[in-house]
């Protein structure tokens, strides 16, 4: 069984016998249970007080109940502004049932003497893609449903097997991440390159956690701390602890300093502090700011007008190096090149590494030389073989990385080496 009952998991049972006659049961072989959230973002209580909100529960239980009569039973949930809905799936299509809930949802509710929209996410958990019967089992699991179309902006979404131990596990981790001392998080060291001749121009720093003597990569925790505020100081430590590695190697070079390219997110840049947190760290570490490059992932959007692009404008006018990555995965690239102050293009792996296609080869040579044109560097990313770097030469790219010129290690082993 992938779901784990606690001994006090009786609350449908209690809600039944509260709000339904003497001796109701609900008995089902097959149950499904539907989640409503509604104004769970809290815009309709910011903009029409207390009042107006307490009224969206009921108004929306009367909604439901109107809209999905004898097909369903309707609670008040636990939590605020939410509704619950429990169904008998051997004798109502889940789907159906979604549709007509969700017909009504977007209709407009009467509160407050007007009609207003309000905004619902829905989580739906059921037998069949669960593989439990236990309806509380299967509220908690509608419950992480609804978590998870609010987090991703979807309406519905449905709860499978694996629902509940996955919203287990991230919370597991978010809380690992927050009681994890500094020394947990480690830099690690990937040599960006002058294509021309492979020279070491720079190096980019990736961040690494160690958890329970296993070293993790990004991809591991940082969605975890992305959705909370826990990569505000994660982030802010790596950048101190960048910089003062490239303060180190260039105070051993000074006539041929390195650069260091840290990775930022939207959440990141949008951050009031970190524009003064970067400039601390360069003054006091007596780092150039153009030895510093802020890498902006083309997978983030980011609203022209946000408190993000204004952050980045201000690093440019510092003088730091503003970079796009991943440069081809996603819809923003002619966008970000024309709109933000852009120094370098880092044209993603899975475009350099089919470079030999005939039509990619096309693509990827415009991209180098609209960069060109725009007096933008071009970094290949994912370079793992020599054969391959002829072709990127050709194509325009100045600079290059990957695991052919070298690994992420830790600082101390380029040092040594």
């Amino acid at each position: 069984m992938m779901f784990e009952s606690c001994p006090d998991d009786d609350y449908l049972a209690r809600r039944l016998a509260e709000c339904c006659p003497s001796g109701f049961t609900f008995d089902s072989a097959a149950p499904g249970v539907i989640v409503v959230g509604l104004d769970l973002s809290g815009s309709f209580l910011a903009t029409f007080g207390f009042a107006g909100a307490d009224q969206i529960r009921s108004t929306g239980l009367s909604m439901l109940r109107a809209a999905l009569g004898e097909r369903a039973v309707v609670l008040p949930g636990p939590v605020d502004r939410t509704l619950i809905a429990l169904f008998d799936t051997d004798a109502n299509d889940a789907s159906e049932l979604a549709a007509v809930l969700l017909e009504h949802l977007a209709l407009p509710l009467l509160l407050c003497g007007q009609e207003h929209f309000v905004q619902s996410r829905v989580g739906m958990a059921t037998a069949s893609k669960t593989g439990t019967t236990d309806p509380d089992l299967l509220l908690r699991a509608a419950f992480a449903a609804a978590h998870e179309a609010l987090e991703s902006g979807v309406h519905l979404h449905e709860a499978t097997g694996s629902t509940l131990r996955q919203v287990r596990e991230t919370s597991e981790l978010r809380t690992a991440m927050a009681r994890a001392a500094r020394a947990d998080f480690e830099m690690h060291y990937q040599p960006i390159v002058d294509l021309s001749d492979a020279r070491t121009l720079g190096y980019e720093s990736l961040l690494r956690w160690r958890r329970n003597d296993r070293l993790l990569t990004p991809p591991a925790f940082l969605p975890a701390a992305e959705e909370t505020s826990l990569i505000m100081p994660i982030g802010r430590a790596g950048t101190r602890a960048a910089v003062g590695q490239l303060a180190q190697w260039n105070s051993q070079r000074p006539a041929d300093p390195l650069f260091v390219s840290i990775n930022y997110s939207v959440r990141q840049l949008a951050d009031p502090s970190l524009l003064t947190r970067i400039q601390r760290s360069l003054d006091d570490l007596a780092v150039a700011p153009s030895s510093l490059w802020v890498e902006i992932t083309e997978r983030d959007i980011i609203d022209v007008a946000s408190p993000a692009v204004r952050t980045i404008e201000t690093l440019a006018d510092m003088g730091c190096v503003i970079c796009i990555d991943d440069l081809g995965t996603g819809f923003a690239a002619l966008r970000y090149l024309a709109d933000l102050p852009v120094s370098v293009a880092k044209v993603d792996r899975s475009l350099v590494g089919m470079a030999s296609d005939p039509s990619i080869r096309k693509i990827v040579s415009a991209v180098c030389d609209i960069s060109r044109s725009l007096g933008i560097d071009t970094v290949a990313e994912g370079v793992e073989d020599e054969d391959q770097i002829p072709a990127l030469r050709d194509m325009g790219f100045t600079h290059a990385q990957g695991y052919h010129f070298g690994r992420p290690v830790p600082a101390d082993a380029i040092t040594a080496h």
